[in-house]
């Protein structure tokens, strides 16, 4: 394809942020933006779309997968035949465009995990399956192509306090305070309680940051710490709170969350960065399976109609690793078997020369092309 083979342009901080702010007085600026999203997402969807094209035949026929590379061909042929935006009035238009894609790509990352869950269950074949570069490829370039899309969408649909996509002052505070109301709400529905949480430190921080990727990772940390702790002290009436420290520094910010869910076994302790590992049991996890927990973009934040759930797909950690490494950053779990776990969630203001780094096409498999 030889969309995949031409050179991407660096996604940079500094860009976005003279762009945003450019785009307040000079509407021009805006429809640079919108040339410049017409370039870049069709060449990054195809090399997506190469990388699934390279997968096993047993994994690119897996329909789950096959949905996948539908959508991206899809989105590909959409933006690749469509007329250069050249006038505010096209460009009102393709934000709508943009903003339908980026919707109906919502919930490929569902079908991306039951497609792994499936091939890898295959007797003789699952086990031998090695796609956790894959999908990290897969995943980095989702989170860019998302960043690329939200900003010019948000750059057209302004909001107070917003440059595109990023939060100028985002409340660490009231960021833990919704992941935590979304996290005990599911804790109750699953299970009938929660355990307490409290929150010390630099409660007055702010940073610019994007909001919905924070939400994420806070939420997907607090959920599996409220399972350790309920499901470790089961039938216990009172449970030991869930404690998180706000720690702020010059260029970055740090969240520490400690639990006394009994921690995790030190041989288990690598496996949870693997996509698609989980300790709930596959026959029996009804009331673990959700598509919204897999998706860090939601239309609004409070009011998002999603129901939540415990998990289950094995998607959360190492997304959130993601999601914090994407932006320079890092994730770290500290486990005391027997006692519980500190998660050490550490985010950089995004300021300054931060530039993203490249989710490559990853390299054929030999002997496993599609013919």
């Amino acid at each position: 394809m030889q969309y995949a083979l031409e050179p991407i342009e660096t996604l940079s901080l500094r860009q976005m942020l003279e762009f945003g702010r450019a785009a307040l007085y000079n509407h021009s600026f805006v429809l640079d933006s919108a040339c410049r999203v017409q370039r870049e997402l069709p060449k990054r969807l195809a090399r997506r779309l190469m990388d699934l094209q390279f997968l096993p035949y047993i994994v690119v026929t897996n329909p789950h997968i096959k949905k996948v590379y539908d959508s991206y061909q899809h989105a590909f042929e959409t933006l690749h035949n469509l007329p250069r935006v050249k006038t505010v009035e096209q460009n009102a238009e393709f934000t709508v465009l943009l903003k339908r894609l980026v919707d109906e790509h919502a919930p490929m990352l569902d079908a991306l995990a039951a497609g792994l869950r499936e091939c890898n269950s295959k007797p003789f074949v699952g086990a031998k399956l090695e796609l956790n570069s894959f999908l990290e490829n897969m995943l980095t370039s989702r989170i860019s192509r998302r960043v690329l899309a939200e900003q010019h969408i948000n750059l057209h649909n302004r909001r107070p306090g917003y440059i595109g996509v990023i939060c100028t002052h985002l409340n660490l505070c009231d960021a833990v305070d919704f992941a935590v109301q979304r996290a005990t709400q599911v804790a109750r529905e699953t299970y009938g309680c929660a355990p307490e949480v409290t929150c010390t430190g630099d409660l007055q921080s702010t940073i610019p940051y994007i909001p919905t990727h924070l939400d994420y990772m806070l939420y997907e940390l607090l959920k599996n710490a409220m399972r350790a702790v309920v499901e470790s002290r089961d039938g216990q009436a009172r449970l030991p709170a869930i404690h998180i420290r706000i720690c702020e520094a010059d260029t970055d910010v740090t969240f520490r969350i400690s639990d006394q869910g009994g921690g995790i076994a030190p041989e288990d302790l690598t496996k949870v960065w693997q996509y698609g590992y989980t300790t709930i049991d596959q026959h029996d996890n009804s009331r673990y399976q959700g598509t919204s927990d897999l998706d860090p973009i939601w239309a609004t934040r409070p009011e998002s109609p999603a129901q939540y759930r415990m998990g289950g797909l094995g998607f959360g950690l190492p997304m959130s690793r993601l999601y914090a490494e994407y932006f320079g950053g890092h994730l770290q779990l500290v486990s005391m078997p027997g006692y519980g776990i500190d998660a050490y969630l550490n985010l950089k203001r995004l300021e300054g020369d931060w530039q993203e780094r490249h989710a490559e096409p990853a390299a054929p498999l030999r002997g496993t092309a599609r013919s």
